[in-house]
């Protein structure tokens, strides 16, 4: 649930009307690893390795916005900030622009068929990472919670 909220964290400069521009950013992630590496410290065994994770769950939103068409000038995100002020956006328009213009025509229709899109495109990256980290938190054939309880 923390990795998730982490992931969606960018979206909160809605709520002061600066969208796609600082927490979209390399220099919001990075803001992110250190929040993780400081407060990792005090309570994670291995901190780094938390703060990596932190950094890579909130620089996803980042990567997949860079990724998707944008329809709202200024067109792109902050990608590059602190070191640029420049919008930027990839060009491959993997994903679908979402309108927030909810008054037109067809909005309910696109929206649906974007989140659609995303979602043929990211569960079954999702599944793949899911198998993975089962394999990888196996010891010698059992589970890790069965071996470290002497199993």
């Amino acid at each position: 649930m923390l990795w998730a909220t982490l992931g969606m964290a960018a979206d909160a400069d809605f709520l002061f009307g600066t969208h796609s521009t600082y927490t979209h950013s390399i220099g919001a992630v990075g803001v992110v690893f250190l929040v993780a590496l400081v407060a990792g410290r005090r309570s994670a065994a291995q901190p780094i390795r938390t703060a990596v994770a932190a950094a890579a769950a909130y620089g996803t939103h980042v990567l997949f916005d860079w990724l998707g068409s944008d329809t709202s000038p200024p067109i792109g995100i902050m990608a590059l900030w602190p070191f640029s002020d420049g919008f930027h956006q990839s060009g491959l328009y993997i994903f679908d622009a979402i309108s927030r213009r909810y008054w037109l025509p067809g909005f309910w229709a696109h929206n649906l068929l974007a989140v659609a899109r995303e979602a043929l495109i990211l569960v079954p990256v999702l599944f793949v990472v899911w198998r993975t980290r089962g394999d990888a938190e196996r010891v010698d054939g059992k589970d890790a919670a069965h071996a470290a309880w002497g199993g």
